[in-house]
């Protein structure tokens, strides 16, 4: 959404796709939440669009819905008592890590999605808050499984 937004955190994801080639791959689940976000705002969604289309920056991929749903119930058993993260949040992140990402790209610092990225294993940017980190250490600690 924020290479969307024009707003002050474009720069920073602009920044993260300059450092190398990179291609943001996005599941339908996310495509539709970010569609929803800049159709509130006009002249937003088109350019989006263009880019899922051209392939470029942006590129749908598919999801194994059955294997995301196992891994967000797994997710949810190890670090629903530490990191406390909503059901979409859990889904978000479980079908990001069965299309083999590595990255998880997130702004929304009152989700819980970040700590959780990077509990399972992926890279999040922008990198974490502090507090963050510190949901994360306490979360892998307790090693519920």
């Amino acid at each position: 959404m924020r290479l969307y937004l024009h707003d002050s955190k474009s720069e920073s994801i602009e920044r993260f796709l300059a450092d190398g080639t990179k291609v943001v791959s996005l599941s339908n689940l996310a495509r539709v939440e970010v569609l929803n976000v800049l159709l509130r705002q006009e002249g937003r969604a088109d350019q989006f669009l263009a880019d899922l289309q051209e392939g470029l920056r942006l590129r749908l991929e598919p999801v194994d819905w059955p294997r995301a749903f196992q891994r967000a119930e797994s997710l949810a058993r190890r670090f629903s008592l530490t990191l406390r993260p909503g059901g979409p949040d859990l889904v978000l992140v479980a079908a990001a890590v069965t299309m083999g990402a590595t990255w998880f790209l997130s702004f929304d610092r009152n989700s819980r999605q970040r700590p959780l990225a990077t509990a399972a294993g992926l890279h999040v940017w922008p990198p974490l808050e502090k507090d963050e980190k510190g949901q994360v250490r306490r979360a892998s600690q307790r090693g519920v499984g």
